[in-house]
C-alpha cells in the first residue's frame, strides 16, 4: 500500500471518527473478525457432531483459513475477475440485486442469476455473487462430511490391515479438507454480516440522492478492520451468539431468507455512524459490531449442523454408493473410496 493511499484512508478515518492504523487491503471483516466468527461457531457446535470439529486445533486452523479468500487477491486478472465478486451482493435501496432479483427469491444457480441481472441491463459482476459463494461452500461442506462418514464406516467394517491403513489416512486427509473448506465458507458467511457488503452504498454513500446526509467518506476498510480489532473482543462475540436453530428448508431458501434479513443492517450502520457511535470508546458501536459478528457465527454454526444432518442422506461417487449402505455395512467403503481403476 502506497503512502498516498494510506494518507487518504487516514483522512477518511479521521472524518468519521473511526480508528485507523496500518490498514490491510481487504473487503471483508478483516483478520480479527473472521477469526472470531469461525472460532465462536465451532466452539458452539452441539455434541452430536463429530468431535474433531469441536477440537480447539480445528477451530484455530479454520479461523486462519477463514482469512484466505482475502489473501487470494491480486493473483492475476483471470483469478481475480472470477473470485473477487464472491465477497459481496450489492442490493439497491429497494432490496433488489441489479434491479432484478431479491435475496428471498434467489435463482438456484449463479448462471440463472446472471441471466436475470443481464436482462435488466446490469453487469452481474458489478452486483456480486455472495449468495452463491455461501451456497457453494455449504454444499461442499455437506459433500466433505459424506466422505468423512464413508471413511468412518470403512474403518468400522474393514479387517484387512492395508485397507485399514488407507482408510485411516483418508480420514485424516478428509478432516484436513473439511477444516479448510469450513474456513472458506466461514469467510463468506462473515462477509454477509458486514453491513456494507449487501448495499450499493458499500464505501460511504456514493453518488445519488442522500436524503439523510449520510457520510460520503471511505469508511469500509477502517470499520471492518482496524475498528473491529480495537473495539470487539471474542468474549463479546460469544455473548452475542444467537440461539441455535435448525435449518430445515433447502439451502437456497435458507440462505436467501437469511441474507434478506442481513441486507437491512446498512441503514442502521449509517445512522449510528452519523450519531458518532463508532468513535473510539463509544459502547454503542462496539456492541452493534459484536452483534453482527455473533449473527455470522450463529449462522455458520447452524449451517455446519445442517450439513452434518444432510450428509447422512448423501452419496459417494464413482461408484455411486449411499452413505446409508456404507454405514450399515451393505456396501464396501474401501471399494467405493479407494477406487477400482
Amino acid at each position: 500500500m502506497t503512502r498516498a493511499v494510506l494518507r487518504r484512508l487516514a483522512c477518511a478515518a479521521a472524518a468519521t471518527g473511526l480508528v485507523l492504523g496500518e490498514v490491510p487491503v481487504a473487503l471483508a471483516w478483516g483478520s480479527s473478525g473472521h477469526r472470531m466468527i469461525t472460532v465462536t461457531a465451532l466452539q458452539a457446535l452441539p455434541p452430536e457432531l463429530p468431535g474433531f470439529l469441536r477440537d480447539p486445533e480445528t477451530a484455530a486452523d479454520a479461523g486462519e483459513w477463514a482469512r484466505e479468500p482475502d489473501r487470494w487477491r491480486r493473483a492475476g486478472a483471470a483469478h481475480d475477475a472470477l473470485r473477487d465478486p464472491f465477497h459481496f451482493a450489492y442490493a439497491d435501496d429497494e432490496g433488489r440485486l441489479g434491479g432484478a432479483v431479491t435475496f428471498s427469491a434467489l435463482p438456484p444457480t449463479r448462471g440463472e442469476f446472471e441471466g436475470q441481472v443481464r436482462k435488466a441491463g446490469v453487469d452481474p459482476d458489478s452486483v456480486g455473487y455472495l449468495p452463491y459463494a455461501i451456497l457453494d461452500g455449504w454444499q461442499q461442506l455437506t459433500k466433505d462430511l459424506v466422505y468423512w462418514r464413508a471413511d468412518r464406516a470403512g474403518l468400522h467394517f474393514a479387517h484387512d490391515p492395508q485397507r485399514l491403513a488407507w482408510l485411516e489416512a483418508d480420514r485424516r486427509r478428509r478432516e484436513s479438507q473439511i477444516t479448510e473448506d469450513l474456513g472458506l465458507l466461514a469467510h463468506y458467511v462473515g462477509d454477509a454480516t458486514q453491513p456494507m457488503h449487501l448495499t450499493v452504498h458499500h464505501d460511504g454513500w456514493g453518488p445519488g440522492p442522500n436524503p439523510e446526509g449520510f457520510t460520503t467518506a471511505k469508511v469500509h476498510v477502517p470499520y471492518e478492520g482496524t475498528y473491529v480489532a480495537a473495539a470487539v473482543s471474542a468474549a463479546a462475540v460469544r455473548g452475542a451468539l444467537p440461539a441455535a436453530r435448525p435449518l430445515t428448508r433447502a439451502a437456497e431458501r435458507e440462505t436467501g431468507a437469511w441474507l434478506e434479513a442481513q441486507s437491512l443492517a446498512w441503514r442502521t450502520w449509517y445512522r449510528m455512524e452519523a450519531d458518532g457511535a463508532f468513535k473510539p470508546g463509544d459502547a454503542r458501536g462496539a456492541a452493534y459490531t459484536a452483534q453482527r459478528l455473533g449473527v455470522a457465527a450463529g449462522m455458520l454454526r447452524d449451517i455446519i449442523g445442517a450439513a452434518w444432518t444432510a450428509s447422512a442422506m448423501g452419496e459417494v461417487n464413482y461408484p455411486v454408493v449411499s452413505v446409508r449402505d456404507l454405514e450399515s455395512g451393505r456396501a464396501d467403503a474401501y471399494a467405493a473410496l479407494h477406487g477400482v481403476d
